[in-house]
């Protein structure tokens, strides 16, 4: 699960503006885009470290996850450096917390 933050104070699922995610808070330069499923709201966004990523609202739970996240300059280029964080290392790959379920939205 992570955290998300808004731009009203009402709190609104409709606009985020920043997530937090292993003790890093992204801020959200662009909604890329937004759809809808069944009970689920789905945000690709651009944060601030130019990466993209797709964060996911379920709202019977009241609860984020993030699906996936992608670096467009590291798509298909091999990661060498040590300092690079666990988010760029596990690009493309499930980060959700709950292994067992897989968003049926997403082809």
């Amino acid at each position: 699960m992570i955290k998300v933050e808004f731009c009203s104070k009402l709190q609104t699922k409709e606009r985020p503006v920043a997530f937090q995610v292993c003790d890093r808070r992204y801020r959200i330069k662009e909604i890329v885009d937004r759809w809808y499923g069944v009970g689920e709201v789905f945000f690709k966004v651009e944060a601030d470290d130019n990466n993209i990523y797709l964060l996911k609202y379920e709202e019977g739970q009241g609860c984020w996850d993030l699906v996936f996240f992608q670096n467009p300059v590291l798509v298909g280029a091999h990661v060498v450096d040590e300092e690079v964080g666990l988010i760029e290392r596990l690009r493309f790959k499930k980060f959700t917390g709950q292994t067992d379920r897989v968003s049926p939205y997403l082809h």
